[in-house]
C-alpha cells in the first residue's frame, strides 16, 4: 500500500512540475515580445512631482537603465529631455513623491509600449514625543 502511495505522489509531483514549467513558458512568451522584435528597451525610475488640479501628471525620471532584452538609447539624450506618454489610470491616484519604475519598449515596427513595473507611495513618518 505504501509503495502505491509513493508512486501516486511522485506522479502528481512530476505532473505539477510539468504544469508549472509549461505555465512559466507560456507566460514569458506572452508578456514580453521576442528579442528580435525589440529595437529599444529602457527602465525608467523616477518620482511623481507635485500635482496640480488642472495640469497633467509629471514624473521626474532620475535613473535610466538598459532593459533586459535590448539596449536603451535614451541614456544618451540630454538630461533635460522631455518624454510624453499616456499613464495608466492607477498611477493618477498616487501622491506626489511616489517612486515609480516604468519599462519602455520600442518595437522594430515602430510601436511603442509603456508598462508600469512598480509604484511605491512615500512613507510618512510621524514624530513621537
Amino acid at each position: 500500500m505504501r509503495r502505491k502511495e509513493e508512486t501516486m505522489s511522485n506522479s502528481k509531483t512530476k505532473h505539477l512540475l510539468r504544469l508549472s514549467a509549461f505555465s512559466a513558458l507560456v507566460a514569458s512568451s506572452v508578456a514580453i515580445p521576442a528579442m528580435a522584435e525589440l529595437k529599444e528597451e529602457c527602465l525608467f525610475k523616477g518620482e511623481i512631482l507635485q500635482k496640480q488640479a488642472d495640469t497633467p501628471l509629471q514624473i521626474r525620471f532620475t535613473v535610466i537603465n538598459d532593459g533586459e532584452n535590448a539596449r536603451c538609447r535614451a541614456k544618451r539624450r540630454g538630461a533635460r529631455s522631455t518624454i510624453q506618454f499616456k499613464a495608466s489610470p492607477d498611477i493618477q491616484a498616487l501622491p506626489a513623491g511616489s517612486e515609480v519604475l516604468y519599462r519602455y519598449q520600442q518595437l522594430k515596427d515602430g510601436d511603442v509600449r509603456w508598462e508600469l513595473v512598480s509604484a511605491q507611495a512615500p512613507v510618512l513618518l510621524s514624530a513621537s514625543r
